[in-house]
């Protein structure tokens, strides 16, 4: 759940099994297995009463959203027909895809001196999309890269092949990206024995750097949404197993929820259409269930879990969606 794997099962990508990726083919009989970057599975949403990962659900669309976004209802997730007025049908939406890692390759290129790293990505990427047809990536942006400055720093090793590879992703038909902000300088750590894995988002209060990053990890999150802030494709991931099993709900919450309300406001700033934000738990993420008590009071958000195996009660719940960002057999 927080490591990494070199291996790639069900994929044709002969010849870059090595990289520090592992992407599996699930059961096709279920529509929303997803198998991750650290030899984990990732899903798509789960949700209803737990008969049936998708029921198939359409509602008439109230032309809230551009076509092809996606957005909430209750305990699910539509992707919109763009209709205005009810003039338009929504379907219920779950994804079908993998995790990956970005340019820091799980720390084998964690200075991003690799030079080729880049081609190596998209060669991955077409081979997921030939091979898997993923319907859902679950990509995490500066996993082990050891508090690199990444998305604020200098564009050329970092920001620019990885925009341009996470378009390459979103330009496939019906695809959509989680965007997993997993490390950043401004983050703070709360487990040091997982410093790659645990980091938690700051403010202008909490930032471990009032003088290099005097809004915390604010400006990242606005700077995400200006490079895509028009694209329909894109989830924005909060954190990665925030706080490891050290945190505490009271101490969590706030921050995830001011880090969602600094997303919203660039959004609404810049006149475009609100993107799902994926929120996590405590526990690595692994006990969501008090999201169902109280709900963030934020649109269109998705609540994620990671869990080893993961049981029915911990991601079906009437009032909330629920994304499998990571789930196996058992621990490993």
């Amino acid at each position: 759940m927080r490591c990494c794997a070199a291996a790639a099962l069900g994929i044709g990508i002969a010849g870059l099994m090595a990289l520090p990726i592992a992407c599996g083919g699930g059961d096709d009989s279920n529509p929303s297995t997803n198998n991750g970057s650290d030899g984990s599975t990732n899903d798509g949403t789960i949700t209803g009463d737990g008969s049936s990962p998708r029921d198939g659900s359409v509602i008439s669309s109230d032309g809230g959203f551009p076509a092809g976004w996606l957005y909430t209802s209750g305990n699910k997730i539509f992707a919109s027909s763009g209709g205005a007025g009810g003039g338009g049908t929504d379907t219920q939406w779950m994804g079908r895809g993998v995790n990956m890692d970005d340019l820091f390759l799980c720390g084998f290129n964690n200075t991003l001196a690799n030079a080729s790293a880049d081609d190596d990505l998209k060669a991955i990427v077409t081979g997921l999309m030939t091979d898997w047809k993923p319907t859902f990536v679950r990509l995490s942006l500066s996993m082990k890269s050891y508090a690199t400055e990444s998305w604020l720093g200098d564009a050329a090793p970092y920001k620019g092949p990885m925009t341009d590879i996470i378009n390459m992703i979103g330009a496939n038909p019906n695809v959509y990206v989680l965007l997993t902000l997993r490390t950043d300088a401004s983050m703070i750590l709360q487990d040091p024995s997982d410093p790659e894995a645990t980091n938690v988002p700051s403010d202008s209060t909490s930032t471990p750097d009032k003088t290099k990053f005097p809004s915390g990890t604010d400006a990242v999150y606005q700077a995400l949404v200006d490079t895509f802030a028009n694209s329909k494709f894109v989830i924005f991931g909060l954190s990665n197993e925030p706080g490891g099993n050290v945190i505490t709900q009271a101490t969590l919450v706030p921050a995830l929820t001011h880090a969602a309300q600094t997303i919203r406001a660039e959004e609404d700033k810049l006149g475009v259409p609100h993107h799902l934000i994926s929120v996590q738990g405590i526990h690595y993420s692994g006990k969501i269930d008090f999201y169902s008590t109280a709900p963030l009071t934020i649109d269109n958000i998705v609540y994620e879990l990671h869990a080893y195996p993961p049981a029915q009660a911990d991601y079906t719940f009437a009032n909330i969606p629920v994304i499998l960002g990571e789930y196996g057999p058992g621990d490993h």
